[in-house]
């Protein structure tokens, strides 16, 4: 896992919320078709122009990702979403991950926060790497790393993935490490679409990709402004070609069903989307091309 200086987003003020990416690791990671469904050849060649290089290797074909959680600081509240890979974490099939190390808590430090600091611990699904953060391994074993904070996602992510992770070997054991110390500690809490968070900070259902997937939106005068999409998209050629699924998308269809309708909305607002796997500036516009979209980043 990269330590280190990382390409990331730079700080985002919108309204009264300001938000900082924590970064822990990016680069070229696998091909298109090895995590797409169904990818048209012509997807990569029709969108080049703005693909290449900074979300596709050019002489590799690999595609660049990132996994990011993001900091929200919002009338005094400070809500951090996901929690990444993590450090010490158990993937044999991820080399890149396997026990390693990253800078993800000094991103935090660096944006004035410490983990005493954080009021909500926001996962928009139980996957191993929104996960990993959540704990931290010691000599007595995994403890919470946030352990003053409101611990938050869906009612359906803590209903399958406790008992179903097992069936998941890329899951490996990142629900025993991360997940289960804080059930048993108590510090879960269920929340449903449509809560509100902070003052216009609403809870939306994107399940799909996993089965009880959630996301925040940022809700001004009607409008949409900005959006916290988790794993609506993985990579900006999944907005190029938003009928592809991925190979770990627990309900394809539904993944593929809630992407189409959410980003012909974020279009329509003009809305800021926050994308964990997007390398660098990770926020950005859904801007109509074609048959899907352009990823146009906002510095």
């Amino acid at each position: 896992m990269t330590i280190g200086p990382l390409p990331r987003m730079t700080p985002k003020t919108i309204g009264t919320m300001i938000v900082h990416a924590l970064v822990d690791s990016v680069g070229p990671v696998r091909l298109p078709g090895d995590l797409l469904l169904n990818l048209p050849k012509e997807c990569l060649q029709r969108n080049s122009d703005w693909l290449q290089p900074d979300y596709i290797q050019p002489n590799t074909g690999l595609m660049i990702m990132a996994y990011t959680s993001f900091l929200i600081r919002i009338d005094g509240v400070s809500i951090l979403i996901d929690c990444a890979v993590g450090e010490d974490a158990n993937f044999p099939s991820r080399p890149d991950w396997h026990f390693g190390k990253s800078n993800w808590l000094n991103h935090l430090g660096q944006a004035g926060i410490g983990v005493e600091d954080i009021d909500i611990v926001l996962l928009t699904h139980l996957h191993a790497d929104h996960t990993g953060w959540l704990t931290r391994k010691t000599l007595s074993g995994w403890i919470p790393s946030f352990p003053e904070a409101r611990h938050l996602t869906s009612k359906k992510e803590l209903q399958f993935w406790p008992e179903k992770a097992t069936d998941f070997p890329f899951m490996s054991t990142s629900v025993g490490d991360n997940v289960v110390p804080l059930l048993e500690a108590g510090h879960f809490e269920t929340v449903e679409a449509g809560s509100e968070l902070a003052p216009g900070l609403f809870v939306v259902d994107l399940a799909g990709h996993s089965p009880g997937m959630i996301g925040l939106e940022y809700r001004k005068s009607g409008r949409i402004v900005a959006a916290f999409c988790a794993d609506l998209m993985h990579h900006p050629m999944q907005m190029a070609a938003p009928q592809c699924a991925t190979v770990f998308c627990h309900d394809p269809a539904s993944a593929v069903s809630v992407r189409k309708r959410k980003l012909a909305e974020y279009a329509a607002n003009g809305t800021l989307v926050f994308c964990n796997h997007f390398p660098g500036e990770c926020a950005g516009q859904a801007i109509k091309q074609c048959d899907g979209y352009r990823f146009l980043p906002v510095v």
